[in-house]
């Protein structure tokens, strides 16, 4: 291009806006070419009012700040330093729009949040999901409340049965006669027996394993009753949700506003607050927050068109939609503007021409054109096919399984060595000599004889 034609081109200050503005090949040091939906645009806009472009570049790469000494950097600077003509468009905010003269807004931005996609995942504790952890807790202290209400009234009935009544007969013989049933001679009605049989009874009940318990008469009998009854309608309802949860699971996204992303489980907001405010020196890098968004590391809070853009670019590369876009949005007067500097004659002609295109929908086509990938990530998360069982679902009941064989073999461990100690110290000799000294020891008149 020679200096003449140079002379005829406007000179835009650039910098990278996606989607509206791009450099490719992006992250290298090699001569960029400016890419994305704006330059097509100036173009046209340009070629109409017979003129070309040319973009110049900032070491920055920025659209620029302004310092206390009233100066702009970045691209803002170059436009007051009488180094271009125009810049490419950015939003626009009360600085900015006393910088330089905006033109007719592009569009409307909104800004939005993100965060890795939800999908239907292995769960190891999958098993304990059909109940909250309030309902887990109920069903224990009721399961210590029944254990510890039929240990002790079994034991009342069982001294009741046993207590002696005084007998009034007419032989005239004076006593007493215990009255009751006979279940002295039953080992499994002993005291030592309830405590284990109320444990085991109860336990299995829960678990809709066959205990044989034969209850003694009155509140006992009801007490066992009422709880074979609320075991069945915890069985039930256990199993029917766990049922439902394996066979269609339900995919809930992890927020949909601000209210919810504060407490949901990626909590961003007040942690990302305080990376601001302690990062806010630190350099923005894209490339960092969009890994990171991917792998559930961070929730990043961006204008919507540039959040569509990364995803677009993600779902073009890996085929998937990876990302979750927030369905409400916030901060909706974000306008996308160009900015002239002071004076320009390009903004009048300039405006007339953006103002057309827009009200006859060109702009938003141009937008819509450069993130067609994207659409199909942007349909409701719902969740209606169904998922075959994977070996994870099972770690957690492996898992409780395998802790029980644990402690049954420390169990045995434990008894084979109470066993071997006990025989060993009846077969001691010590032992025996404690019992009868006079097997081991001579007698005295024995002694005086030697």
């Amino acid at each position: 291009m020679s200096k003449e034609e140079e002379q005829q081109c406007i000179r835009v200050a650039s910098a990278a806006f996606p989607p509206h503005t791009l450099w490719f090949p992006p992250n290298t040091t090699v001569t960029k070419t400016l890419g994305g939906v704006v330059p097509h645009i100036l173009t046209y806009l340009a070629h109409s009012i017979g003129r070309c472009v040319v973009y110049v570049t900032n070491s920055e790469d920025t659209y620029g700040k302004k310092l206390d000494n009233g100066s702009w950097t970045g691209c803002i600077g170059m436009v007051n330093r009488d180094e271009a003509d125009m810049t490419t468009v950015m939003s626009i905010d009360q600085y900015r729009y006393h910088a330089g003269e905006i033109s007719e807004y592009f569009i409307m931005d909104e800004h939005s949040a993100a965060y890795r996609r939800p999908g239907v995942q292995s769960d190891i504790i999958g098993f304990i999901r059909p109940f909250t952890p309030l309902v887990w807790v109920l069903v224990l202290v009721t399961v210590l409340m029944v254990l510890v209400d039929l240990s002790l009234l079994s034991h009342t009935q069982h001294y009741l049965d046993i207590l002696p009544i005084p007998s009034t007969r007419s032989c005239g013989c004076e006593g007493t006669a215990v009255q009751g049933v006979k279940q002295e001679s039953n080992p499994t009605n002993q005291p030592q027996n309830i405590n284990r049989d109320a444990v085991f009874w109860t336990i299995c009940t829960l678990l809709a394993q066959s205990v044989p318990l034969e209850p003694p008469r009155g509140v006992v009998k009801s007490l066992t009753g009422l709880w074979l009854l609320l075991s069945f309608i915890l069985a039930t309802v256990y199993r029917s949700n766990l049922k439902a949860m394996l066979i269609l699971p339900k995919v809930t996204p992890p927020f949909n506003n601000l209210e919810e992303l504060v407490v949901a489980d990626p909590n961003s907001l007040l942690g990302g607050l305080n990376r601001t405010i302690y990062n806010a020196g630190e350099p923005q890098n894209t490339a960092w927050g969009a890994a990171g968004l991917v792998q559930g590391a961070h929730v990043i809070t961006v204008p919507k068109l540039a959040l569509l853009q990364v995803m677009d670019v993600d779902s073009s590369k890996t085929g998937q939609c990876s990302m979750y876009r927030m369905e409400e949005s916030f901060m909706k007067t974000n306008i996308i503007c160009l900015l002239f500097k002071k004076g320009s004659p390009f903004k009048h002609k300039f405006n007339s021409l953006i103002r057309s295109m827009r009200e006859f929908g060109i702009l938003h086509h141009s937008y819509q054109r450069a993130l067609m990938i994207v659409t199909r990530c942007l349909k409701t998360i719902k969740s209606n096919s169904l998922r075959p069982l994977s070996l994870g679902d099972f770690y957690g009941v492996f898992s409780i399984y395998l802790g029980g064989l644990y402690i049954a073999f420390n169990c045995f461990l434990v008894e084979l060595l109470r066993t071997a100690i006990v025989k060993g110290r009846r077969r001691s000799p010590h032992r025996n000599i404690h019992q009868n000294p006079q097997q081991y020891w001579p007698q005295q008149g024995h002694d005086e004889k030697m």
